[in-house]
Order: structure tokens, then sequence, then C-alpha cells
């Protein structure tokens, strides 16, 4: 078997090094999370760019908090992940840098920024991890970096943005690994009997009006774990919408699970393909609060792990960082 092409890259950009070259940085970027419910006030503000929330508004969000454990496991899975990522890129020697910025909270990207400079990184692969591209999303990441940039007078850095990896083969490998496994605990007739339902976090609709290619990048990555996986019963839906009060993207989750309770189905896997690793989203939305709602209509509910740590999902963040640097 002929050696992944990813394994010559390595041993070719090690044997030419005689000469040692300034490390190649890798920048993640996330969403950022409270640490604790004293700091939602100020991680609200963040998000709002800079507009205090309602008392009301602090409430309901520190109460979804409390419901998983008063924080949110988002950076300390992201850190995690920059160091795996980081002995990942680095088995022939070292080459590569790993670091991680929120956009809504510490560590915030232009911090990671400037520590990027002070380390000397001359070349960087930007990506956020959400692998669909969003107006919403990874273009406000990407902004936020390059405002980063230039306050820090990092301008002079190489960066190769990584916009959409909707559907990269690794992270479909990583997403049907997580499916089958999903599956294989709920017994030999899953297969035939689940109804999967595919979700992606909710934009506002008028995004796509004005030219957002969100919906078709949902549509790429479910398309290709469909072809894998073949469902018998399945169904795309768009989750945690927003608390401003203008139309969101559809269908919702739980007009879907209505829909399938009226089949009398008694059992349901939901499959967050919009997410990579653990938080709110997931832990309270997804677990409290549609299960709740699942069971109210007698149904069981269950959903495939996040990626999270996974192997397969660190070797696909590391094969988009080499084929962005041949």
């Amino acid at each position: 078997m002929s050696k992944p092409w990813w394994i010559w890259f390595m041993n070719t950009s090690m044997n030419n090094s005689s000469n040692p070259e300034p490390l190649i940085g890798v920048f993640l970027m996330a969403h950022g999370a409270p640490e604790s419910t004293d700091d939602i006030p100020e991680y609200l503000k963040n998000i709002r760019g800079g507009t205090e929330s309602t008392p009301e508004t602090i409430q309901i969000i520190r109460h979804r908090y409390e419901q998983i454990g008063g924080k949110s496991p988002l950076r300390e899975i992201t850190q995690k992940l920059c160091v795996r990522l980081e002995t990942f890129l680095n088995q022939q020697g070292p080459q590569f840098k790993v670091y991680c910025g929120m956009r809504n909270w510490s560590p915030y990207i232009r911090d990671e920024v400037r520590r990027m400079k002070e380390d000397g990184i001359k070349s960087v692969v930007a990506l956020c991890l959400a692998p669909q591209f969003s107006t919403w999303s990874t273009r406000l990441y990407f902004n936020a970096f390059k405002e980063a940039l230039k306050s820090c007078d990092a301008e002079d850095i190489d960066v190769r943005y990584i916009g959409s990896w909707a559907d990269h083969p690794l992270l479909i490998d990583a997403l049907e690994e997580k499916y089958r496994r999903a599956l294989e605990k709920l017994g030999p007739n899953a297969e035939e009997s689940v109804h999967t339902i595919f979700t992606a976090h909710s934009i506002p609709s008028e995004s796509l009006e004005l030219g957002d290619p969100y919906a078709e990048e949902f549509d790429k990555t479910i398309k290709k774990l469909v072809q894998r996986v073949q469902p018998r019963y399945w169904f795309k839906a768009y989750q945690s919408q927003g608390m401003i009060p203008i139309p969101w993207l559809g269908p919702t989750v739980e007009s879907v699970l209505d829909k399938i309770a009226k089949r009398g189905s008694k059992t349901v896997l939901i499959v967050p393909v919009g997410f990579v690793c653990d938080h709110v989203e997931i832990l309270f939305d997804i677990d409290i609060e549609f299960n709740k709602y699942a069971n109210e209509r007698k149904l069981s509910l269950h959903r495939t792990e996040s990626l999270n740590l996974s192997p397969i999902f660190i070797e696909a963040l590391a094969s988009m960082t080499w084929e962005n640097l041949v």
C-alpha cells in the first residue's frame, strides 16, 4: 500500500530543512463560552457587540448553564485539541505550533494572535471550528482574525484561510464513526428502525436572501454522510435558534420530532453535524430540552457523541493544514 501523500509531505519537508525555518502556525477559532455563571452578563455583552442584555435574558442563559454544571467544556476541549493536533503534526519533528482563539471569550483571538506574533510565526493556516461556511460564523471569525493582525502589527504574516470543510473526506469519516457507534449502542435492529435527524445551528433566514451559502454547506455534509451510512429514515433540522425576534432558518428540531411522533416511531438519533465539540447547544439544547420534548411525545431520543478529541477528527484538521501548504 502506498503511503498517504501527507506522509510524503512530512518526510520531504523534514529532509529539506537542514536550516531550521520558523514554525508554521495553525490557528483554530471557536465561539467561546463562559467559564462560570458569573461570566454570563459579560459574555452576552461580547456576543451583542457591547449591548447589555436584560435581566430576564441573563437569567434564561444562566439557567441553561446551571443545568450543564455551571460552565461550558468548550475551552477545555479546544485546548486539549490544540495539544493533540500539534503532537500529530509534529510526528517527524517540530514544524508546527497550534493556537486557538475565541471570538467572544478568553482566550480571545486578539490575544492569541499577539502570542503568535511574539513566537515569531511567519505563516499560518487559519480555520474556524465550524465545518460549514456562513457569514454569521466563519466570516465573523475571519474578520476578527484580520482585525487582530492589524492591531498587533502582524499583517506581514502569510495567512491561508480554510473557509469551508463541510464535505472533507476525513470529517465525514469522523462523523461516520460516531454514527455507527451510536447505532451499535441502540441494538441490532436500530439501522432499520431509527429515525435520524441531522442538525446544524440556525442562522437568521434573511442571510440566505443576502447570499449566505450556509444551507448549501449544510446539505454538502448531509449528502456525503448519508451516502456513507445510508439511514432508512432521515431528516434535517436547524437547532438553537437565537433569542432575537426575527425569522430563523428551519425546520426546527421540535417540528421534526412532531412529524416523527405522528408516524409512531419510538427511536430518534440526532446527529449534530454542524458542531464539533460539546457545549451548551449540545449538552442543554439536545440532551435536556430536546430529550424532554421527545419524551413528552413518547419518543426515545439519542444523539451521536461529539467529535471532541476524536483521532480521526484530529487527522482531518492535520490533513487540511498540509493540503493548504502544498
